[in-house]
């Protein structure tokens, strides 16, 4: 049998191995109650399983069999894509779920988990995670009394945002669209203007991966004037979320969504409030990371868009990455923009070598972006054996000119 036909139960048997219960509950902090149950088909709350699975020495898409006990490169994100389609409409339809959510604090480490699972590409644990999350922050959200609500509700927008990001990222717009949409009318609910900013953010990048440069740049510029900080404003979750916006608009606009002199003006606002920031700053530690050091990564992929060669070799010069401050998936697209500019520069050798990099650094992040493919196809001085394997561990085809 398949790692993925047995049962949770079953899975949960053979990695305690010569575990007692009684041990497994001890070092997953849990009762054992709550490991008798699952032995025996029942559920539990997402922060317990997520404790036994790190008991485990493992994560919890091994538990749920989306993965198998040894990690290897072949994942089936198409599943993982399945199962958070079915759990975010489910979450925003609010169908009942027969597992006593956890609490709402235990509820936002497990959001800040996935979180984290997002930007560091792993991608099948991501959407294990996020199929357990939506349904039980939507559960948490729905019991919440007026102390909580604001709290529950801010932590339901977070998961549908994620599950936004999740889905543009494997080119599941309409998916990605809806979660945001979700995510929004929660905002709304709740009265967090701020959330809502948030999500416009990453929906006016969603339309950038869509290819609908016009919208994003409007969706972008509209909400940046909605929430622009006051002069003497200082709160870092308004201005990182303010920065990520303009970046965006400036982003839209260089790619033919606006003008290159209305994309140099947007940038010129996101180099000045990431000044004002310090350092790079996610609001509410959630979702892209905002600051002097995201800015320029944003502005080579402008100056990049933008054909100013010479002004992408100088932030090549001047672009040193905090590795940790600015998240993989961050680091491995500017190395894309990189590779782009030694291939203008007609650096084979260079080009190859930082695309190489980028594919070792973000093995499946790569695979879900269109820029290595573009790349592949320029490479003009590079042997052909070489350009097969480029081809095939970025998952692009080769097409030979």
């Amino acid at each position: 049998m398949q790692w993925s036909e047995y049962t949770t139960a079953e899975r949960l048997k053979s990695l305690r191995g010569g575990m007692t219960q009684e041990q497994l509950a001890e070092a997953a902090g849990v009762s054992v109650g709550v490991v008798r149950k699952v032995e025996r088909g029942g559920t539990a709350s997402l922060p317990s399983l997520l404790s036994i699975a790190d008991a485990l020495g493992t994560d919890i898409a091994v538990l749920f069999g989306q993965q198998a006990p040894r990690r290897s490169m072949a994942r089936d994100e198409r599943a993982a894509l399945r199962l958070v389609s079915a759990a975010t409409h489910d979450a925003a339809i609010g169908l009942p779920t027969d597992v006593e959510p956890g609490t709402v604090a235990e509820l936002r480490e497990a959001v800040q988990r996935a979180d984290s699972a997002y930007w560091a590409g792993r991608y099948t644990e991501l959407g294990t995670l996020l199929g357990q999350l939506l349904p039980e922050a939507r559960a948490r959200y729905d019991v919440a009394g007026t102390a909580e609500r604001e709290a529950a509700g801010g932590l339901l927008v977070d998961v549908f945002q994620t599950a936004g990001m999740a889905a543009n990222v494997w080119g599941a717009r309409d998916l990605a669209y809806a979660a945001l949409t979700y995510g929004r009318q929660v905002a709304s609910q709740i009265g967090d203007d701020l959330r809502d900013a948030h999500l416009a953010a990453t929906t006016a990048w969603v339309n950038l991966r869509d290819g609908r440069t016009s919208q994003g740049f409007a969706l972008a510029a509209t909400q940046a004037d909605r929430i622009e900080p006051r002069m003497s404003e200082h709160d870092p979750d308004r201005l990182s979320i303010y920065g990520q916006l303009v970046t965006n608009a400036a982003v839209a606009a260089s790619r033919g969504g606006a003008t290159s002199d209305t994309a140099r003006e947007y940038l010129s606002q996101a180099h000045a409030v990431a000044a004002r920031l310090g350092n790079e700053h996610a609001r509410g530690r959630h979702a892209q990371p905002y600051g002097p050091m995201y800015a320029a990564t944003q502005a080579m992929s402008i100056a990049v868009a933008l054909g100013d060669v010479s002004g992408a070799l100088e932030l090549m010069d001047t672009t040193k990455l905090d590795d940790l401050r600015v998240p993989l998936a961050t680091r491995a697209r500017y190395g894309l923009d990189v590779a782009l500019v030694h291939v203008e520069c007609r650096n084979w050798e260079a080009a190859a070598k930082q695309l190489e990099a980028v594919c070792q650094m973000a093995p499946e992040w790569v695979r879900h972006q269109m820029l290595p493919g573009v790349i592949v196809s320029r490479l003009a001085g590079v042997s052909v054996s070489r350009l097969r394997n480029l081809a095939h561990v970025a998952g692009v085809p080769l097409g030979m000119r």
